[in-house]
C-alpha cells in the first residue's frame, strides 16, 4: 500500500499553453558532422587488409604463437590416436561379427544334425515302406491287366508310394538319383554286379533299383544299383569253355 504524498511537496501543475514549440529544440553540435565518413573513406575502410607474416610479429607474441603451435601438434596427435583406435575397433567388431556368424551356423548345423539323428529311424522305416510299395507296383505291372482292375489297383499303389515321398519331402528328405553313370560309393550302394567284357563299362551303373534319399547334405539311404564288372582273361576263358 503506497504512502500519501507529504504536505510539504505539493504537486506541480503545468499549463499546456505555457510550453511553446520553440522552447523544445535539439541542438546537434558541429563536431558530430565531422565524424561522418565520406564514400571514399568507407570504400578504403572495407578494402581487404594484408596480413603480416608471422615472422613480423612482435617478439612479445612469439611465446603465444609457440603455445598455439604446440596445442595444434598435440591435438593432431590426439586425433591420429583416435583414428587408430577407431580403426582398431572397426576391425575388432568385424571379427566379432564373423565369430558370431560362425557360431550361429555351427549351432544351426548342430540342431539340424540332432533333429536328423532323432528322426532318422522313422525316415528309414518310411523309405523301406516306400520300397515295398514300389515292389508291389512293379509286380502288378509284370502280371498284365485283363479286366482293368489290376491297372486301377496298381495306380492306387503308385499313389501310396508318391504319398510317402511327399511325407518325407515335407520333413526335408528328398529322393535322388546320381546324375553320372559312373558308380559313386559315397551316394550309391551296389547290391549286385553284372559281368562284362567291355572295359569301357567297368565301374559303371548297370541298373538302378531304388532311389536314394538325402536330407540337406546328409545321405539317409544311398541309391541302390547294380554295377558292371569287367571279366579278367581267366574268367573269360572259363566262361567260354
Amino acid at each position: 500500500m503506497s504512502e500519501p504524498i507529504p504536505e510539504e511537496f505539493p504537486p506541480i501543475t503545468i499549463e499546456p499553453d505555457a510550453v511553446e514549440a520553440a522552447d523544445v529544440a535539439f541542438v546537434v553540435p558541429a563536431s558530430a558532422y565531422d565524424s561522418i565518413a565520406t564514400d571514399d573513406e568507407l570504400s578504403r575502410m572495407v578494402e581487404p587488409q594484408r596480413l603480416e607474416p608471422l615472422s613480423d610479429v612482435p617478439p612479445d607474441l612469439s611465446p603465444i604463437l609457440k603455445g598455439i603451435e604446440g596445442i595444434g601438434q598435440m591435438l593432431g596427435g590426439k586425433l591420429e590416436a583416435l583414428a587408430t583406435l577407431f580403426d582398431r575397433e572397426i576391425r575388432a567388431e568385424s571379427t566379432r561379427e564373423k565369430v558370431v556368424d560362425r557360431l550361429h551356423a555351427e549351432l544351426q548345423e548342430y540342431k539340424q544334425d540332432l533333429l536328423l539323428n532323432i528322426l532318422r529311424p522313422i525316415f528309414v522305416d518310411l523309405i523301406q515302406l516306400h520300397d515295398d510299395v514300389g515292389k508291389i507296383a512293379a509286380s502288378l505291372r509284370s502280371e498284365g491287366d485283363m479286366d482293368g482292375g489290376i491297372s486301377r489297383f496298381r495306380e492306387l499303389v503308385i499313389g501310396v508310394q508318391q504319398g510317402i515321398e511327399d511325407i518325407l519331402y515335407r520333413q526335408g528328405v528328398e529322393p535322388f538319383s546320381h546324375d553320372s553313370d559312373n558308380f559313386d560309393a559315397r551316394r550309391q550302394r551296389a547290391v549286385s554286379t553284372v559281368p562284362t567284357e567291355d572295359a569301357s563299362l567297368g565301374r559303371k551303373v548297370a541298373e538302378r533299383f531304388r532311389k536314394g534319399f538325402i536330407s540337406g547334405e546328409k545321405i539317409i539311404r544311398p541309391e541302390v544299383v547294380s554295377v558292371y564288372v569287367v571279366r579278367n582273361p581267366v574268367e573269360r576263358q572259363a566262361a567260354s569253355s
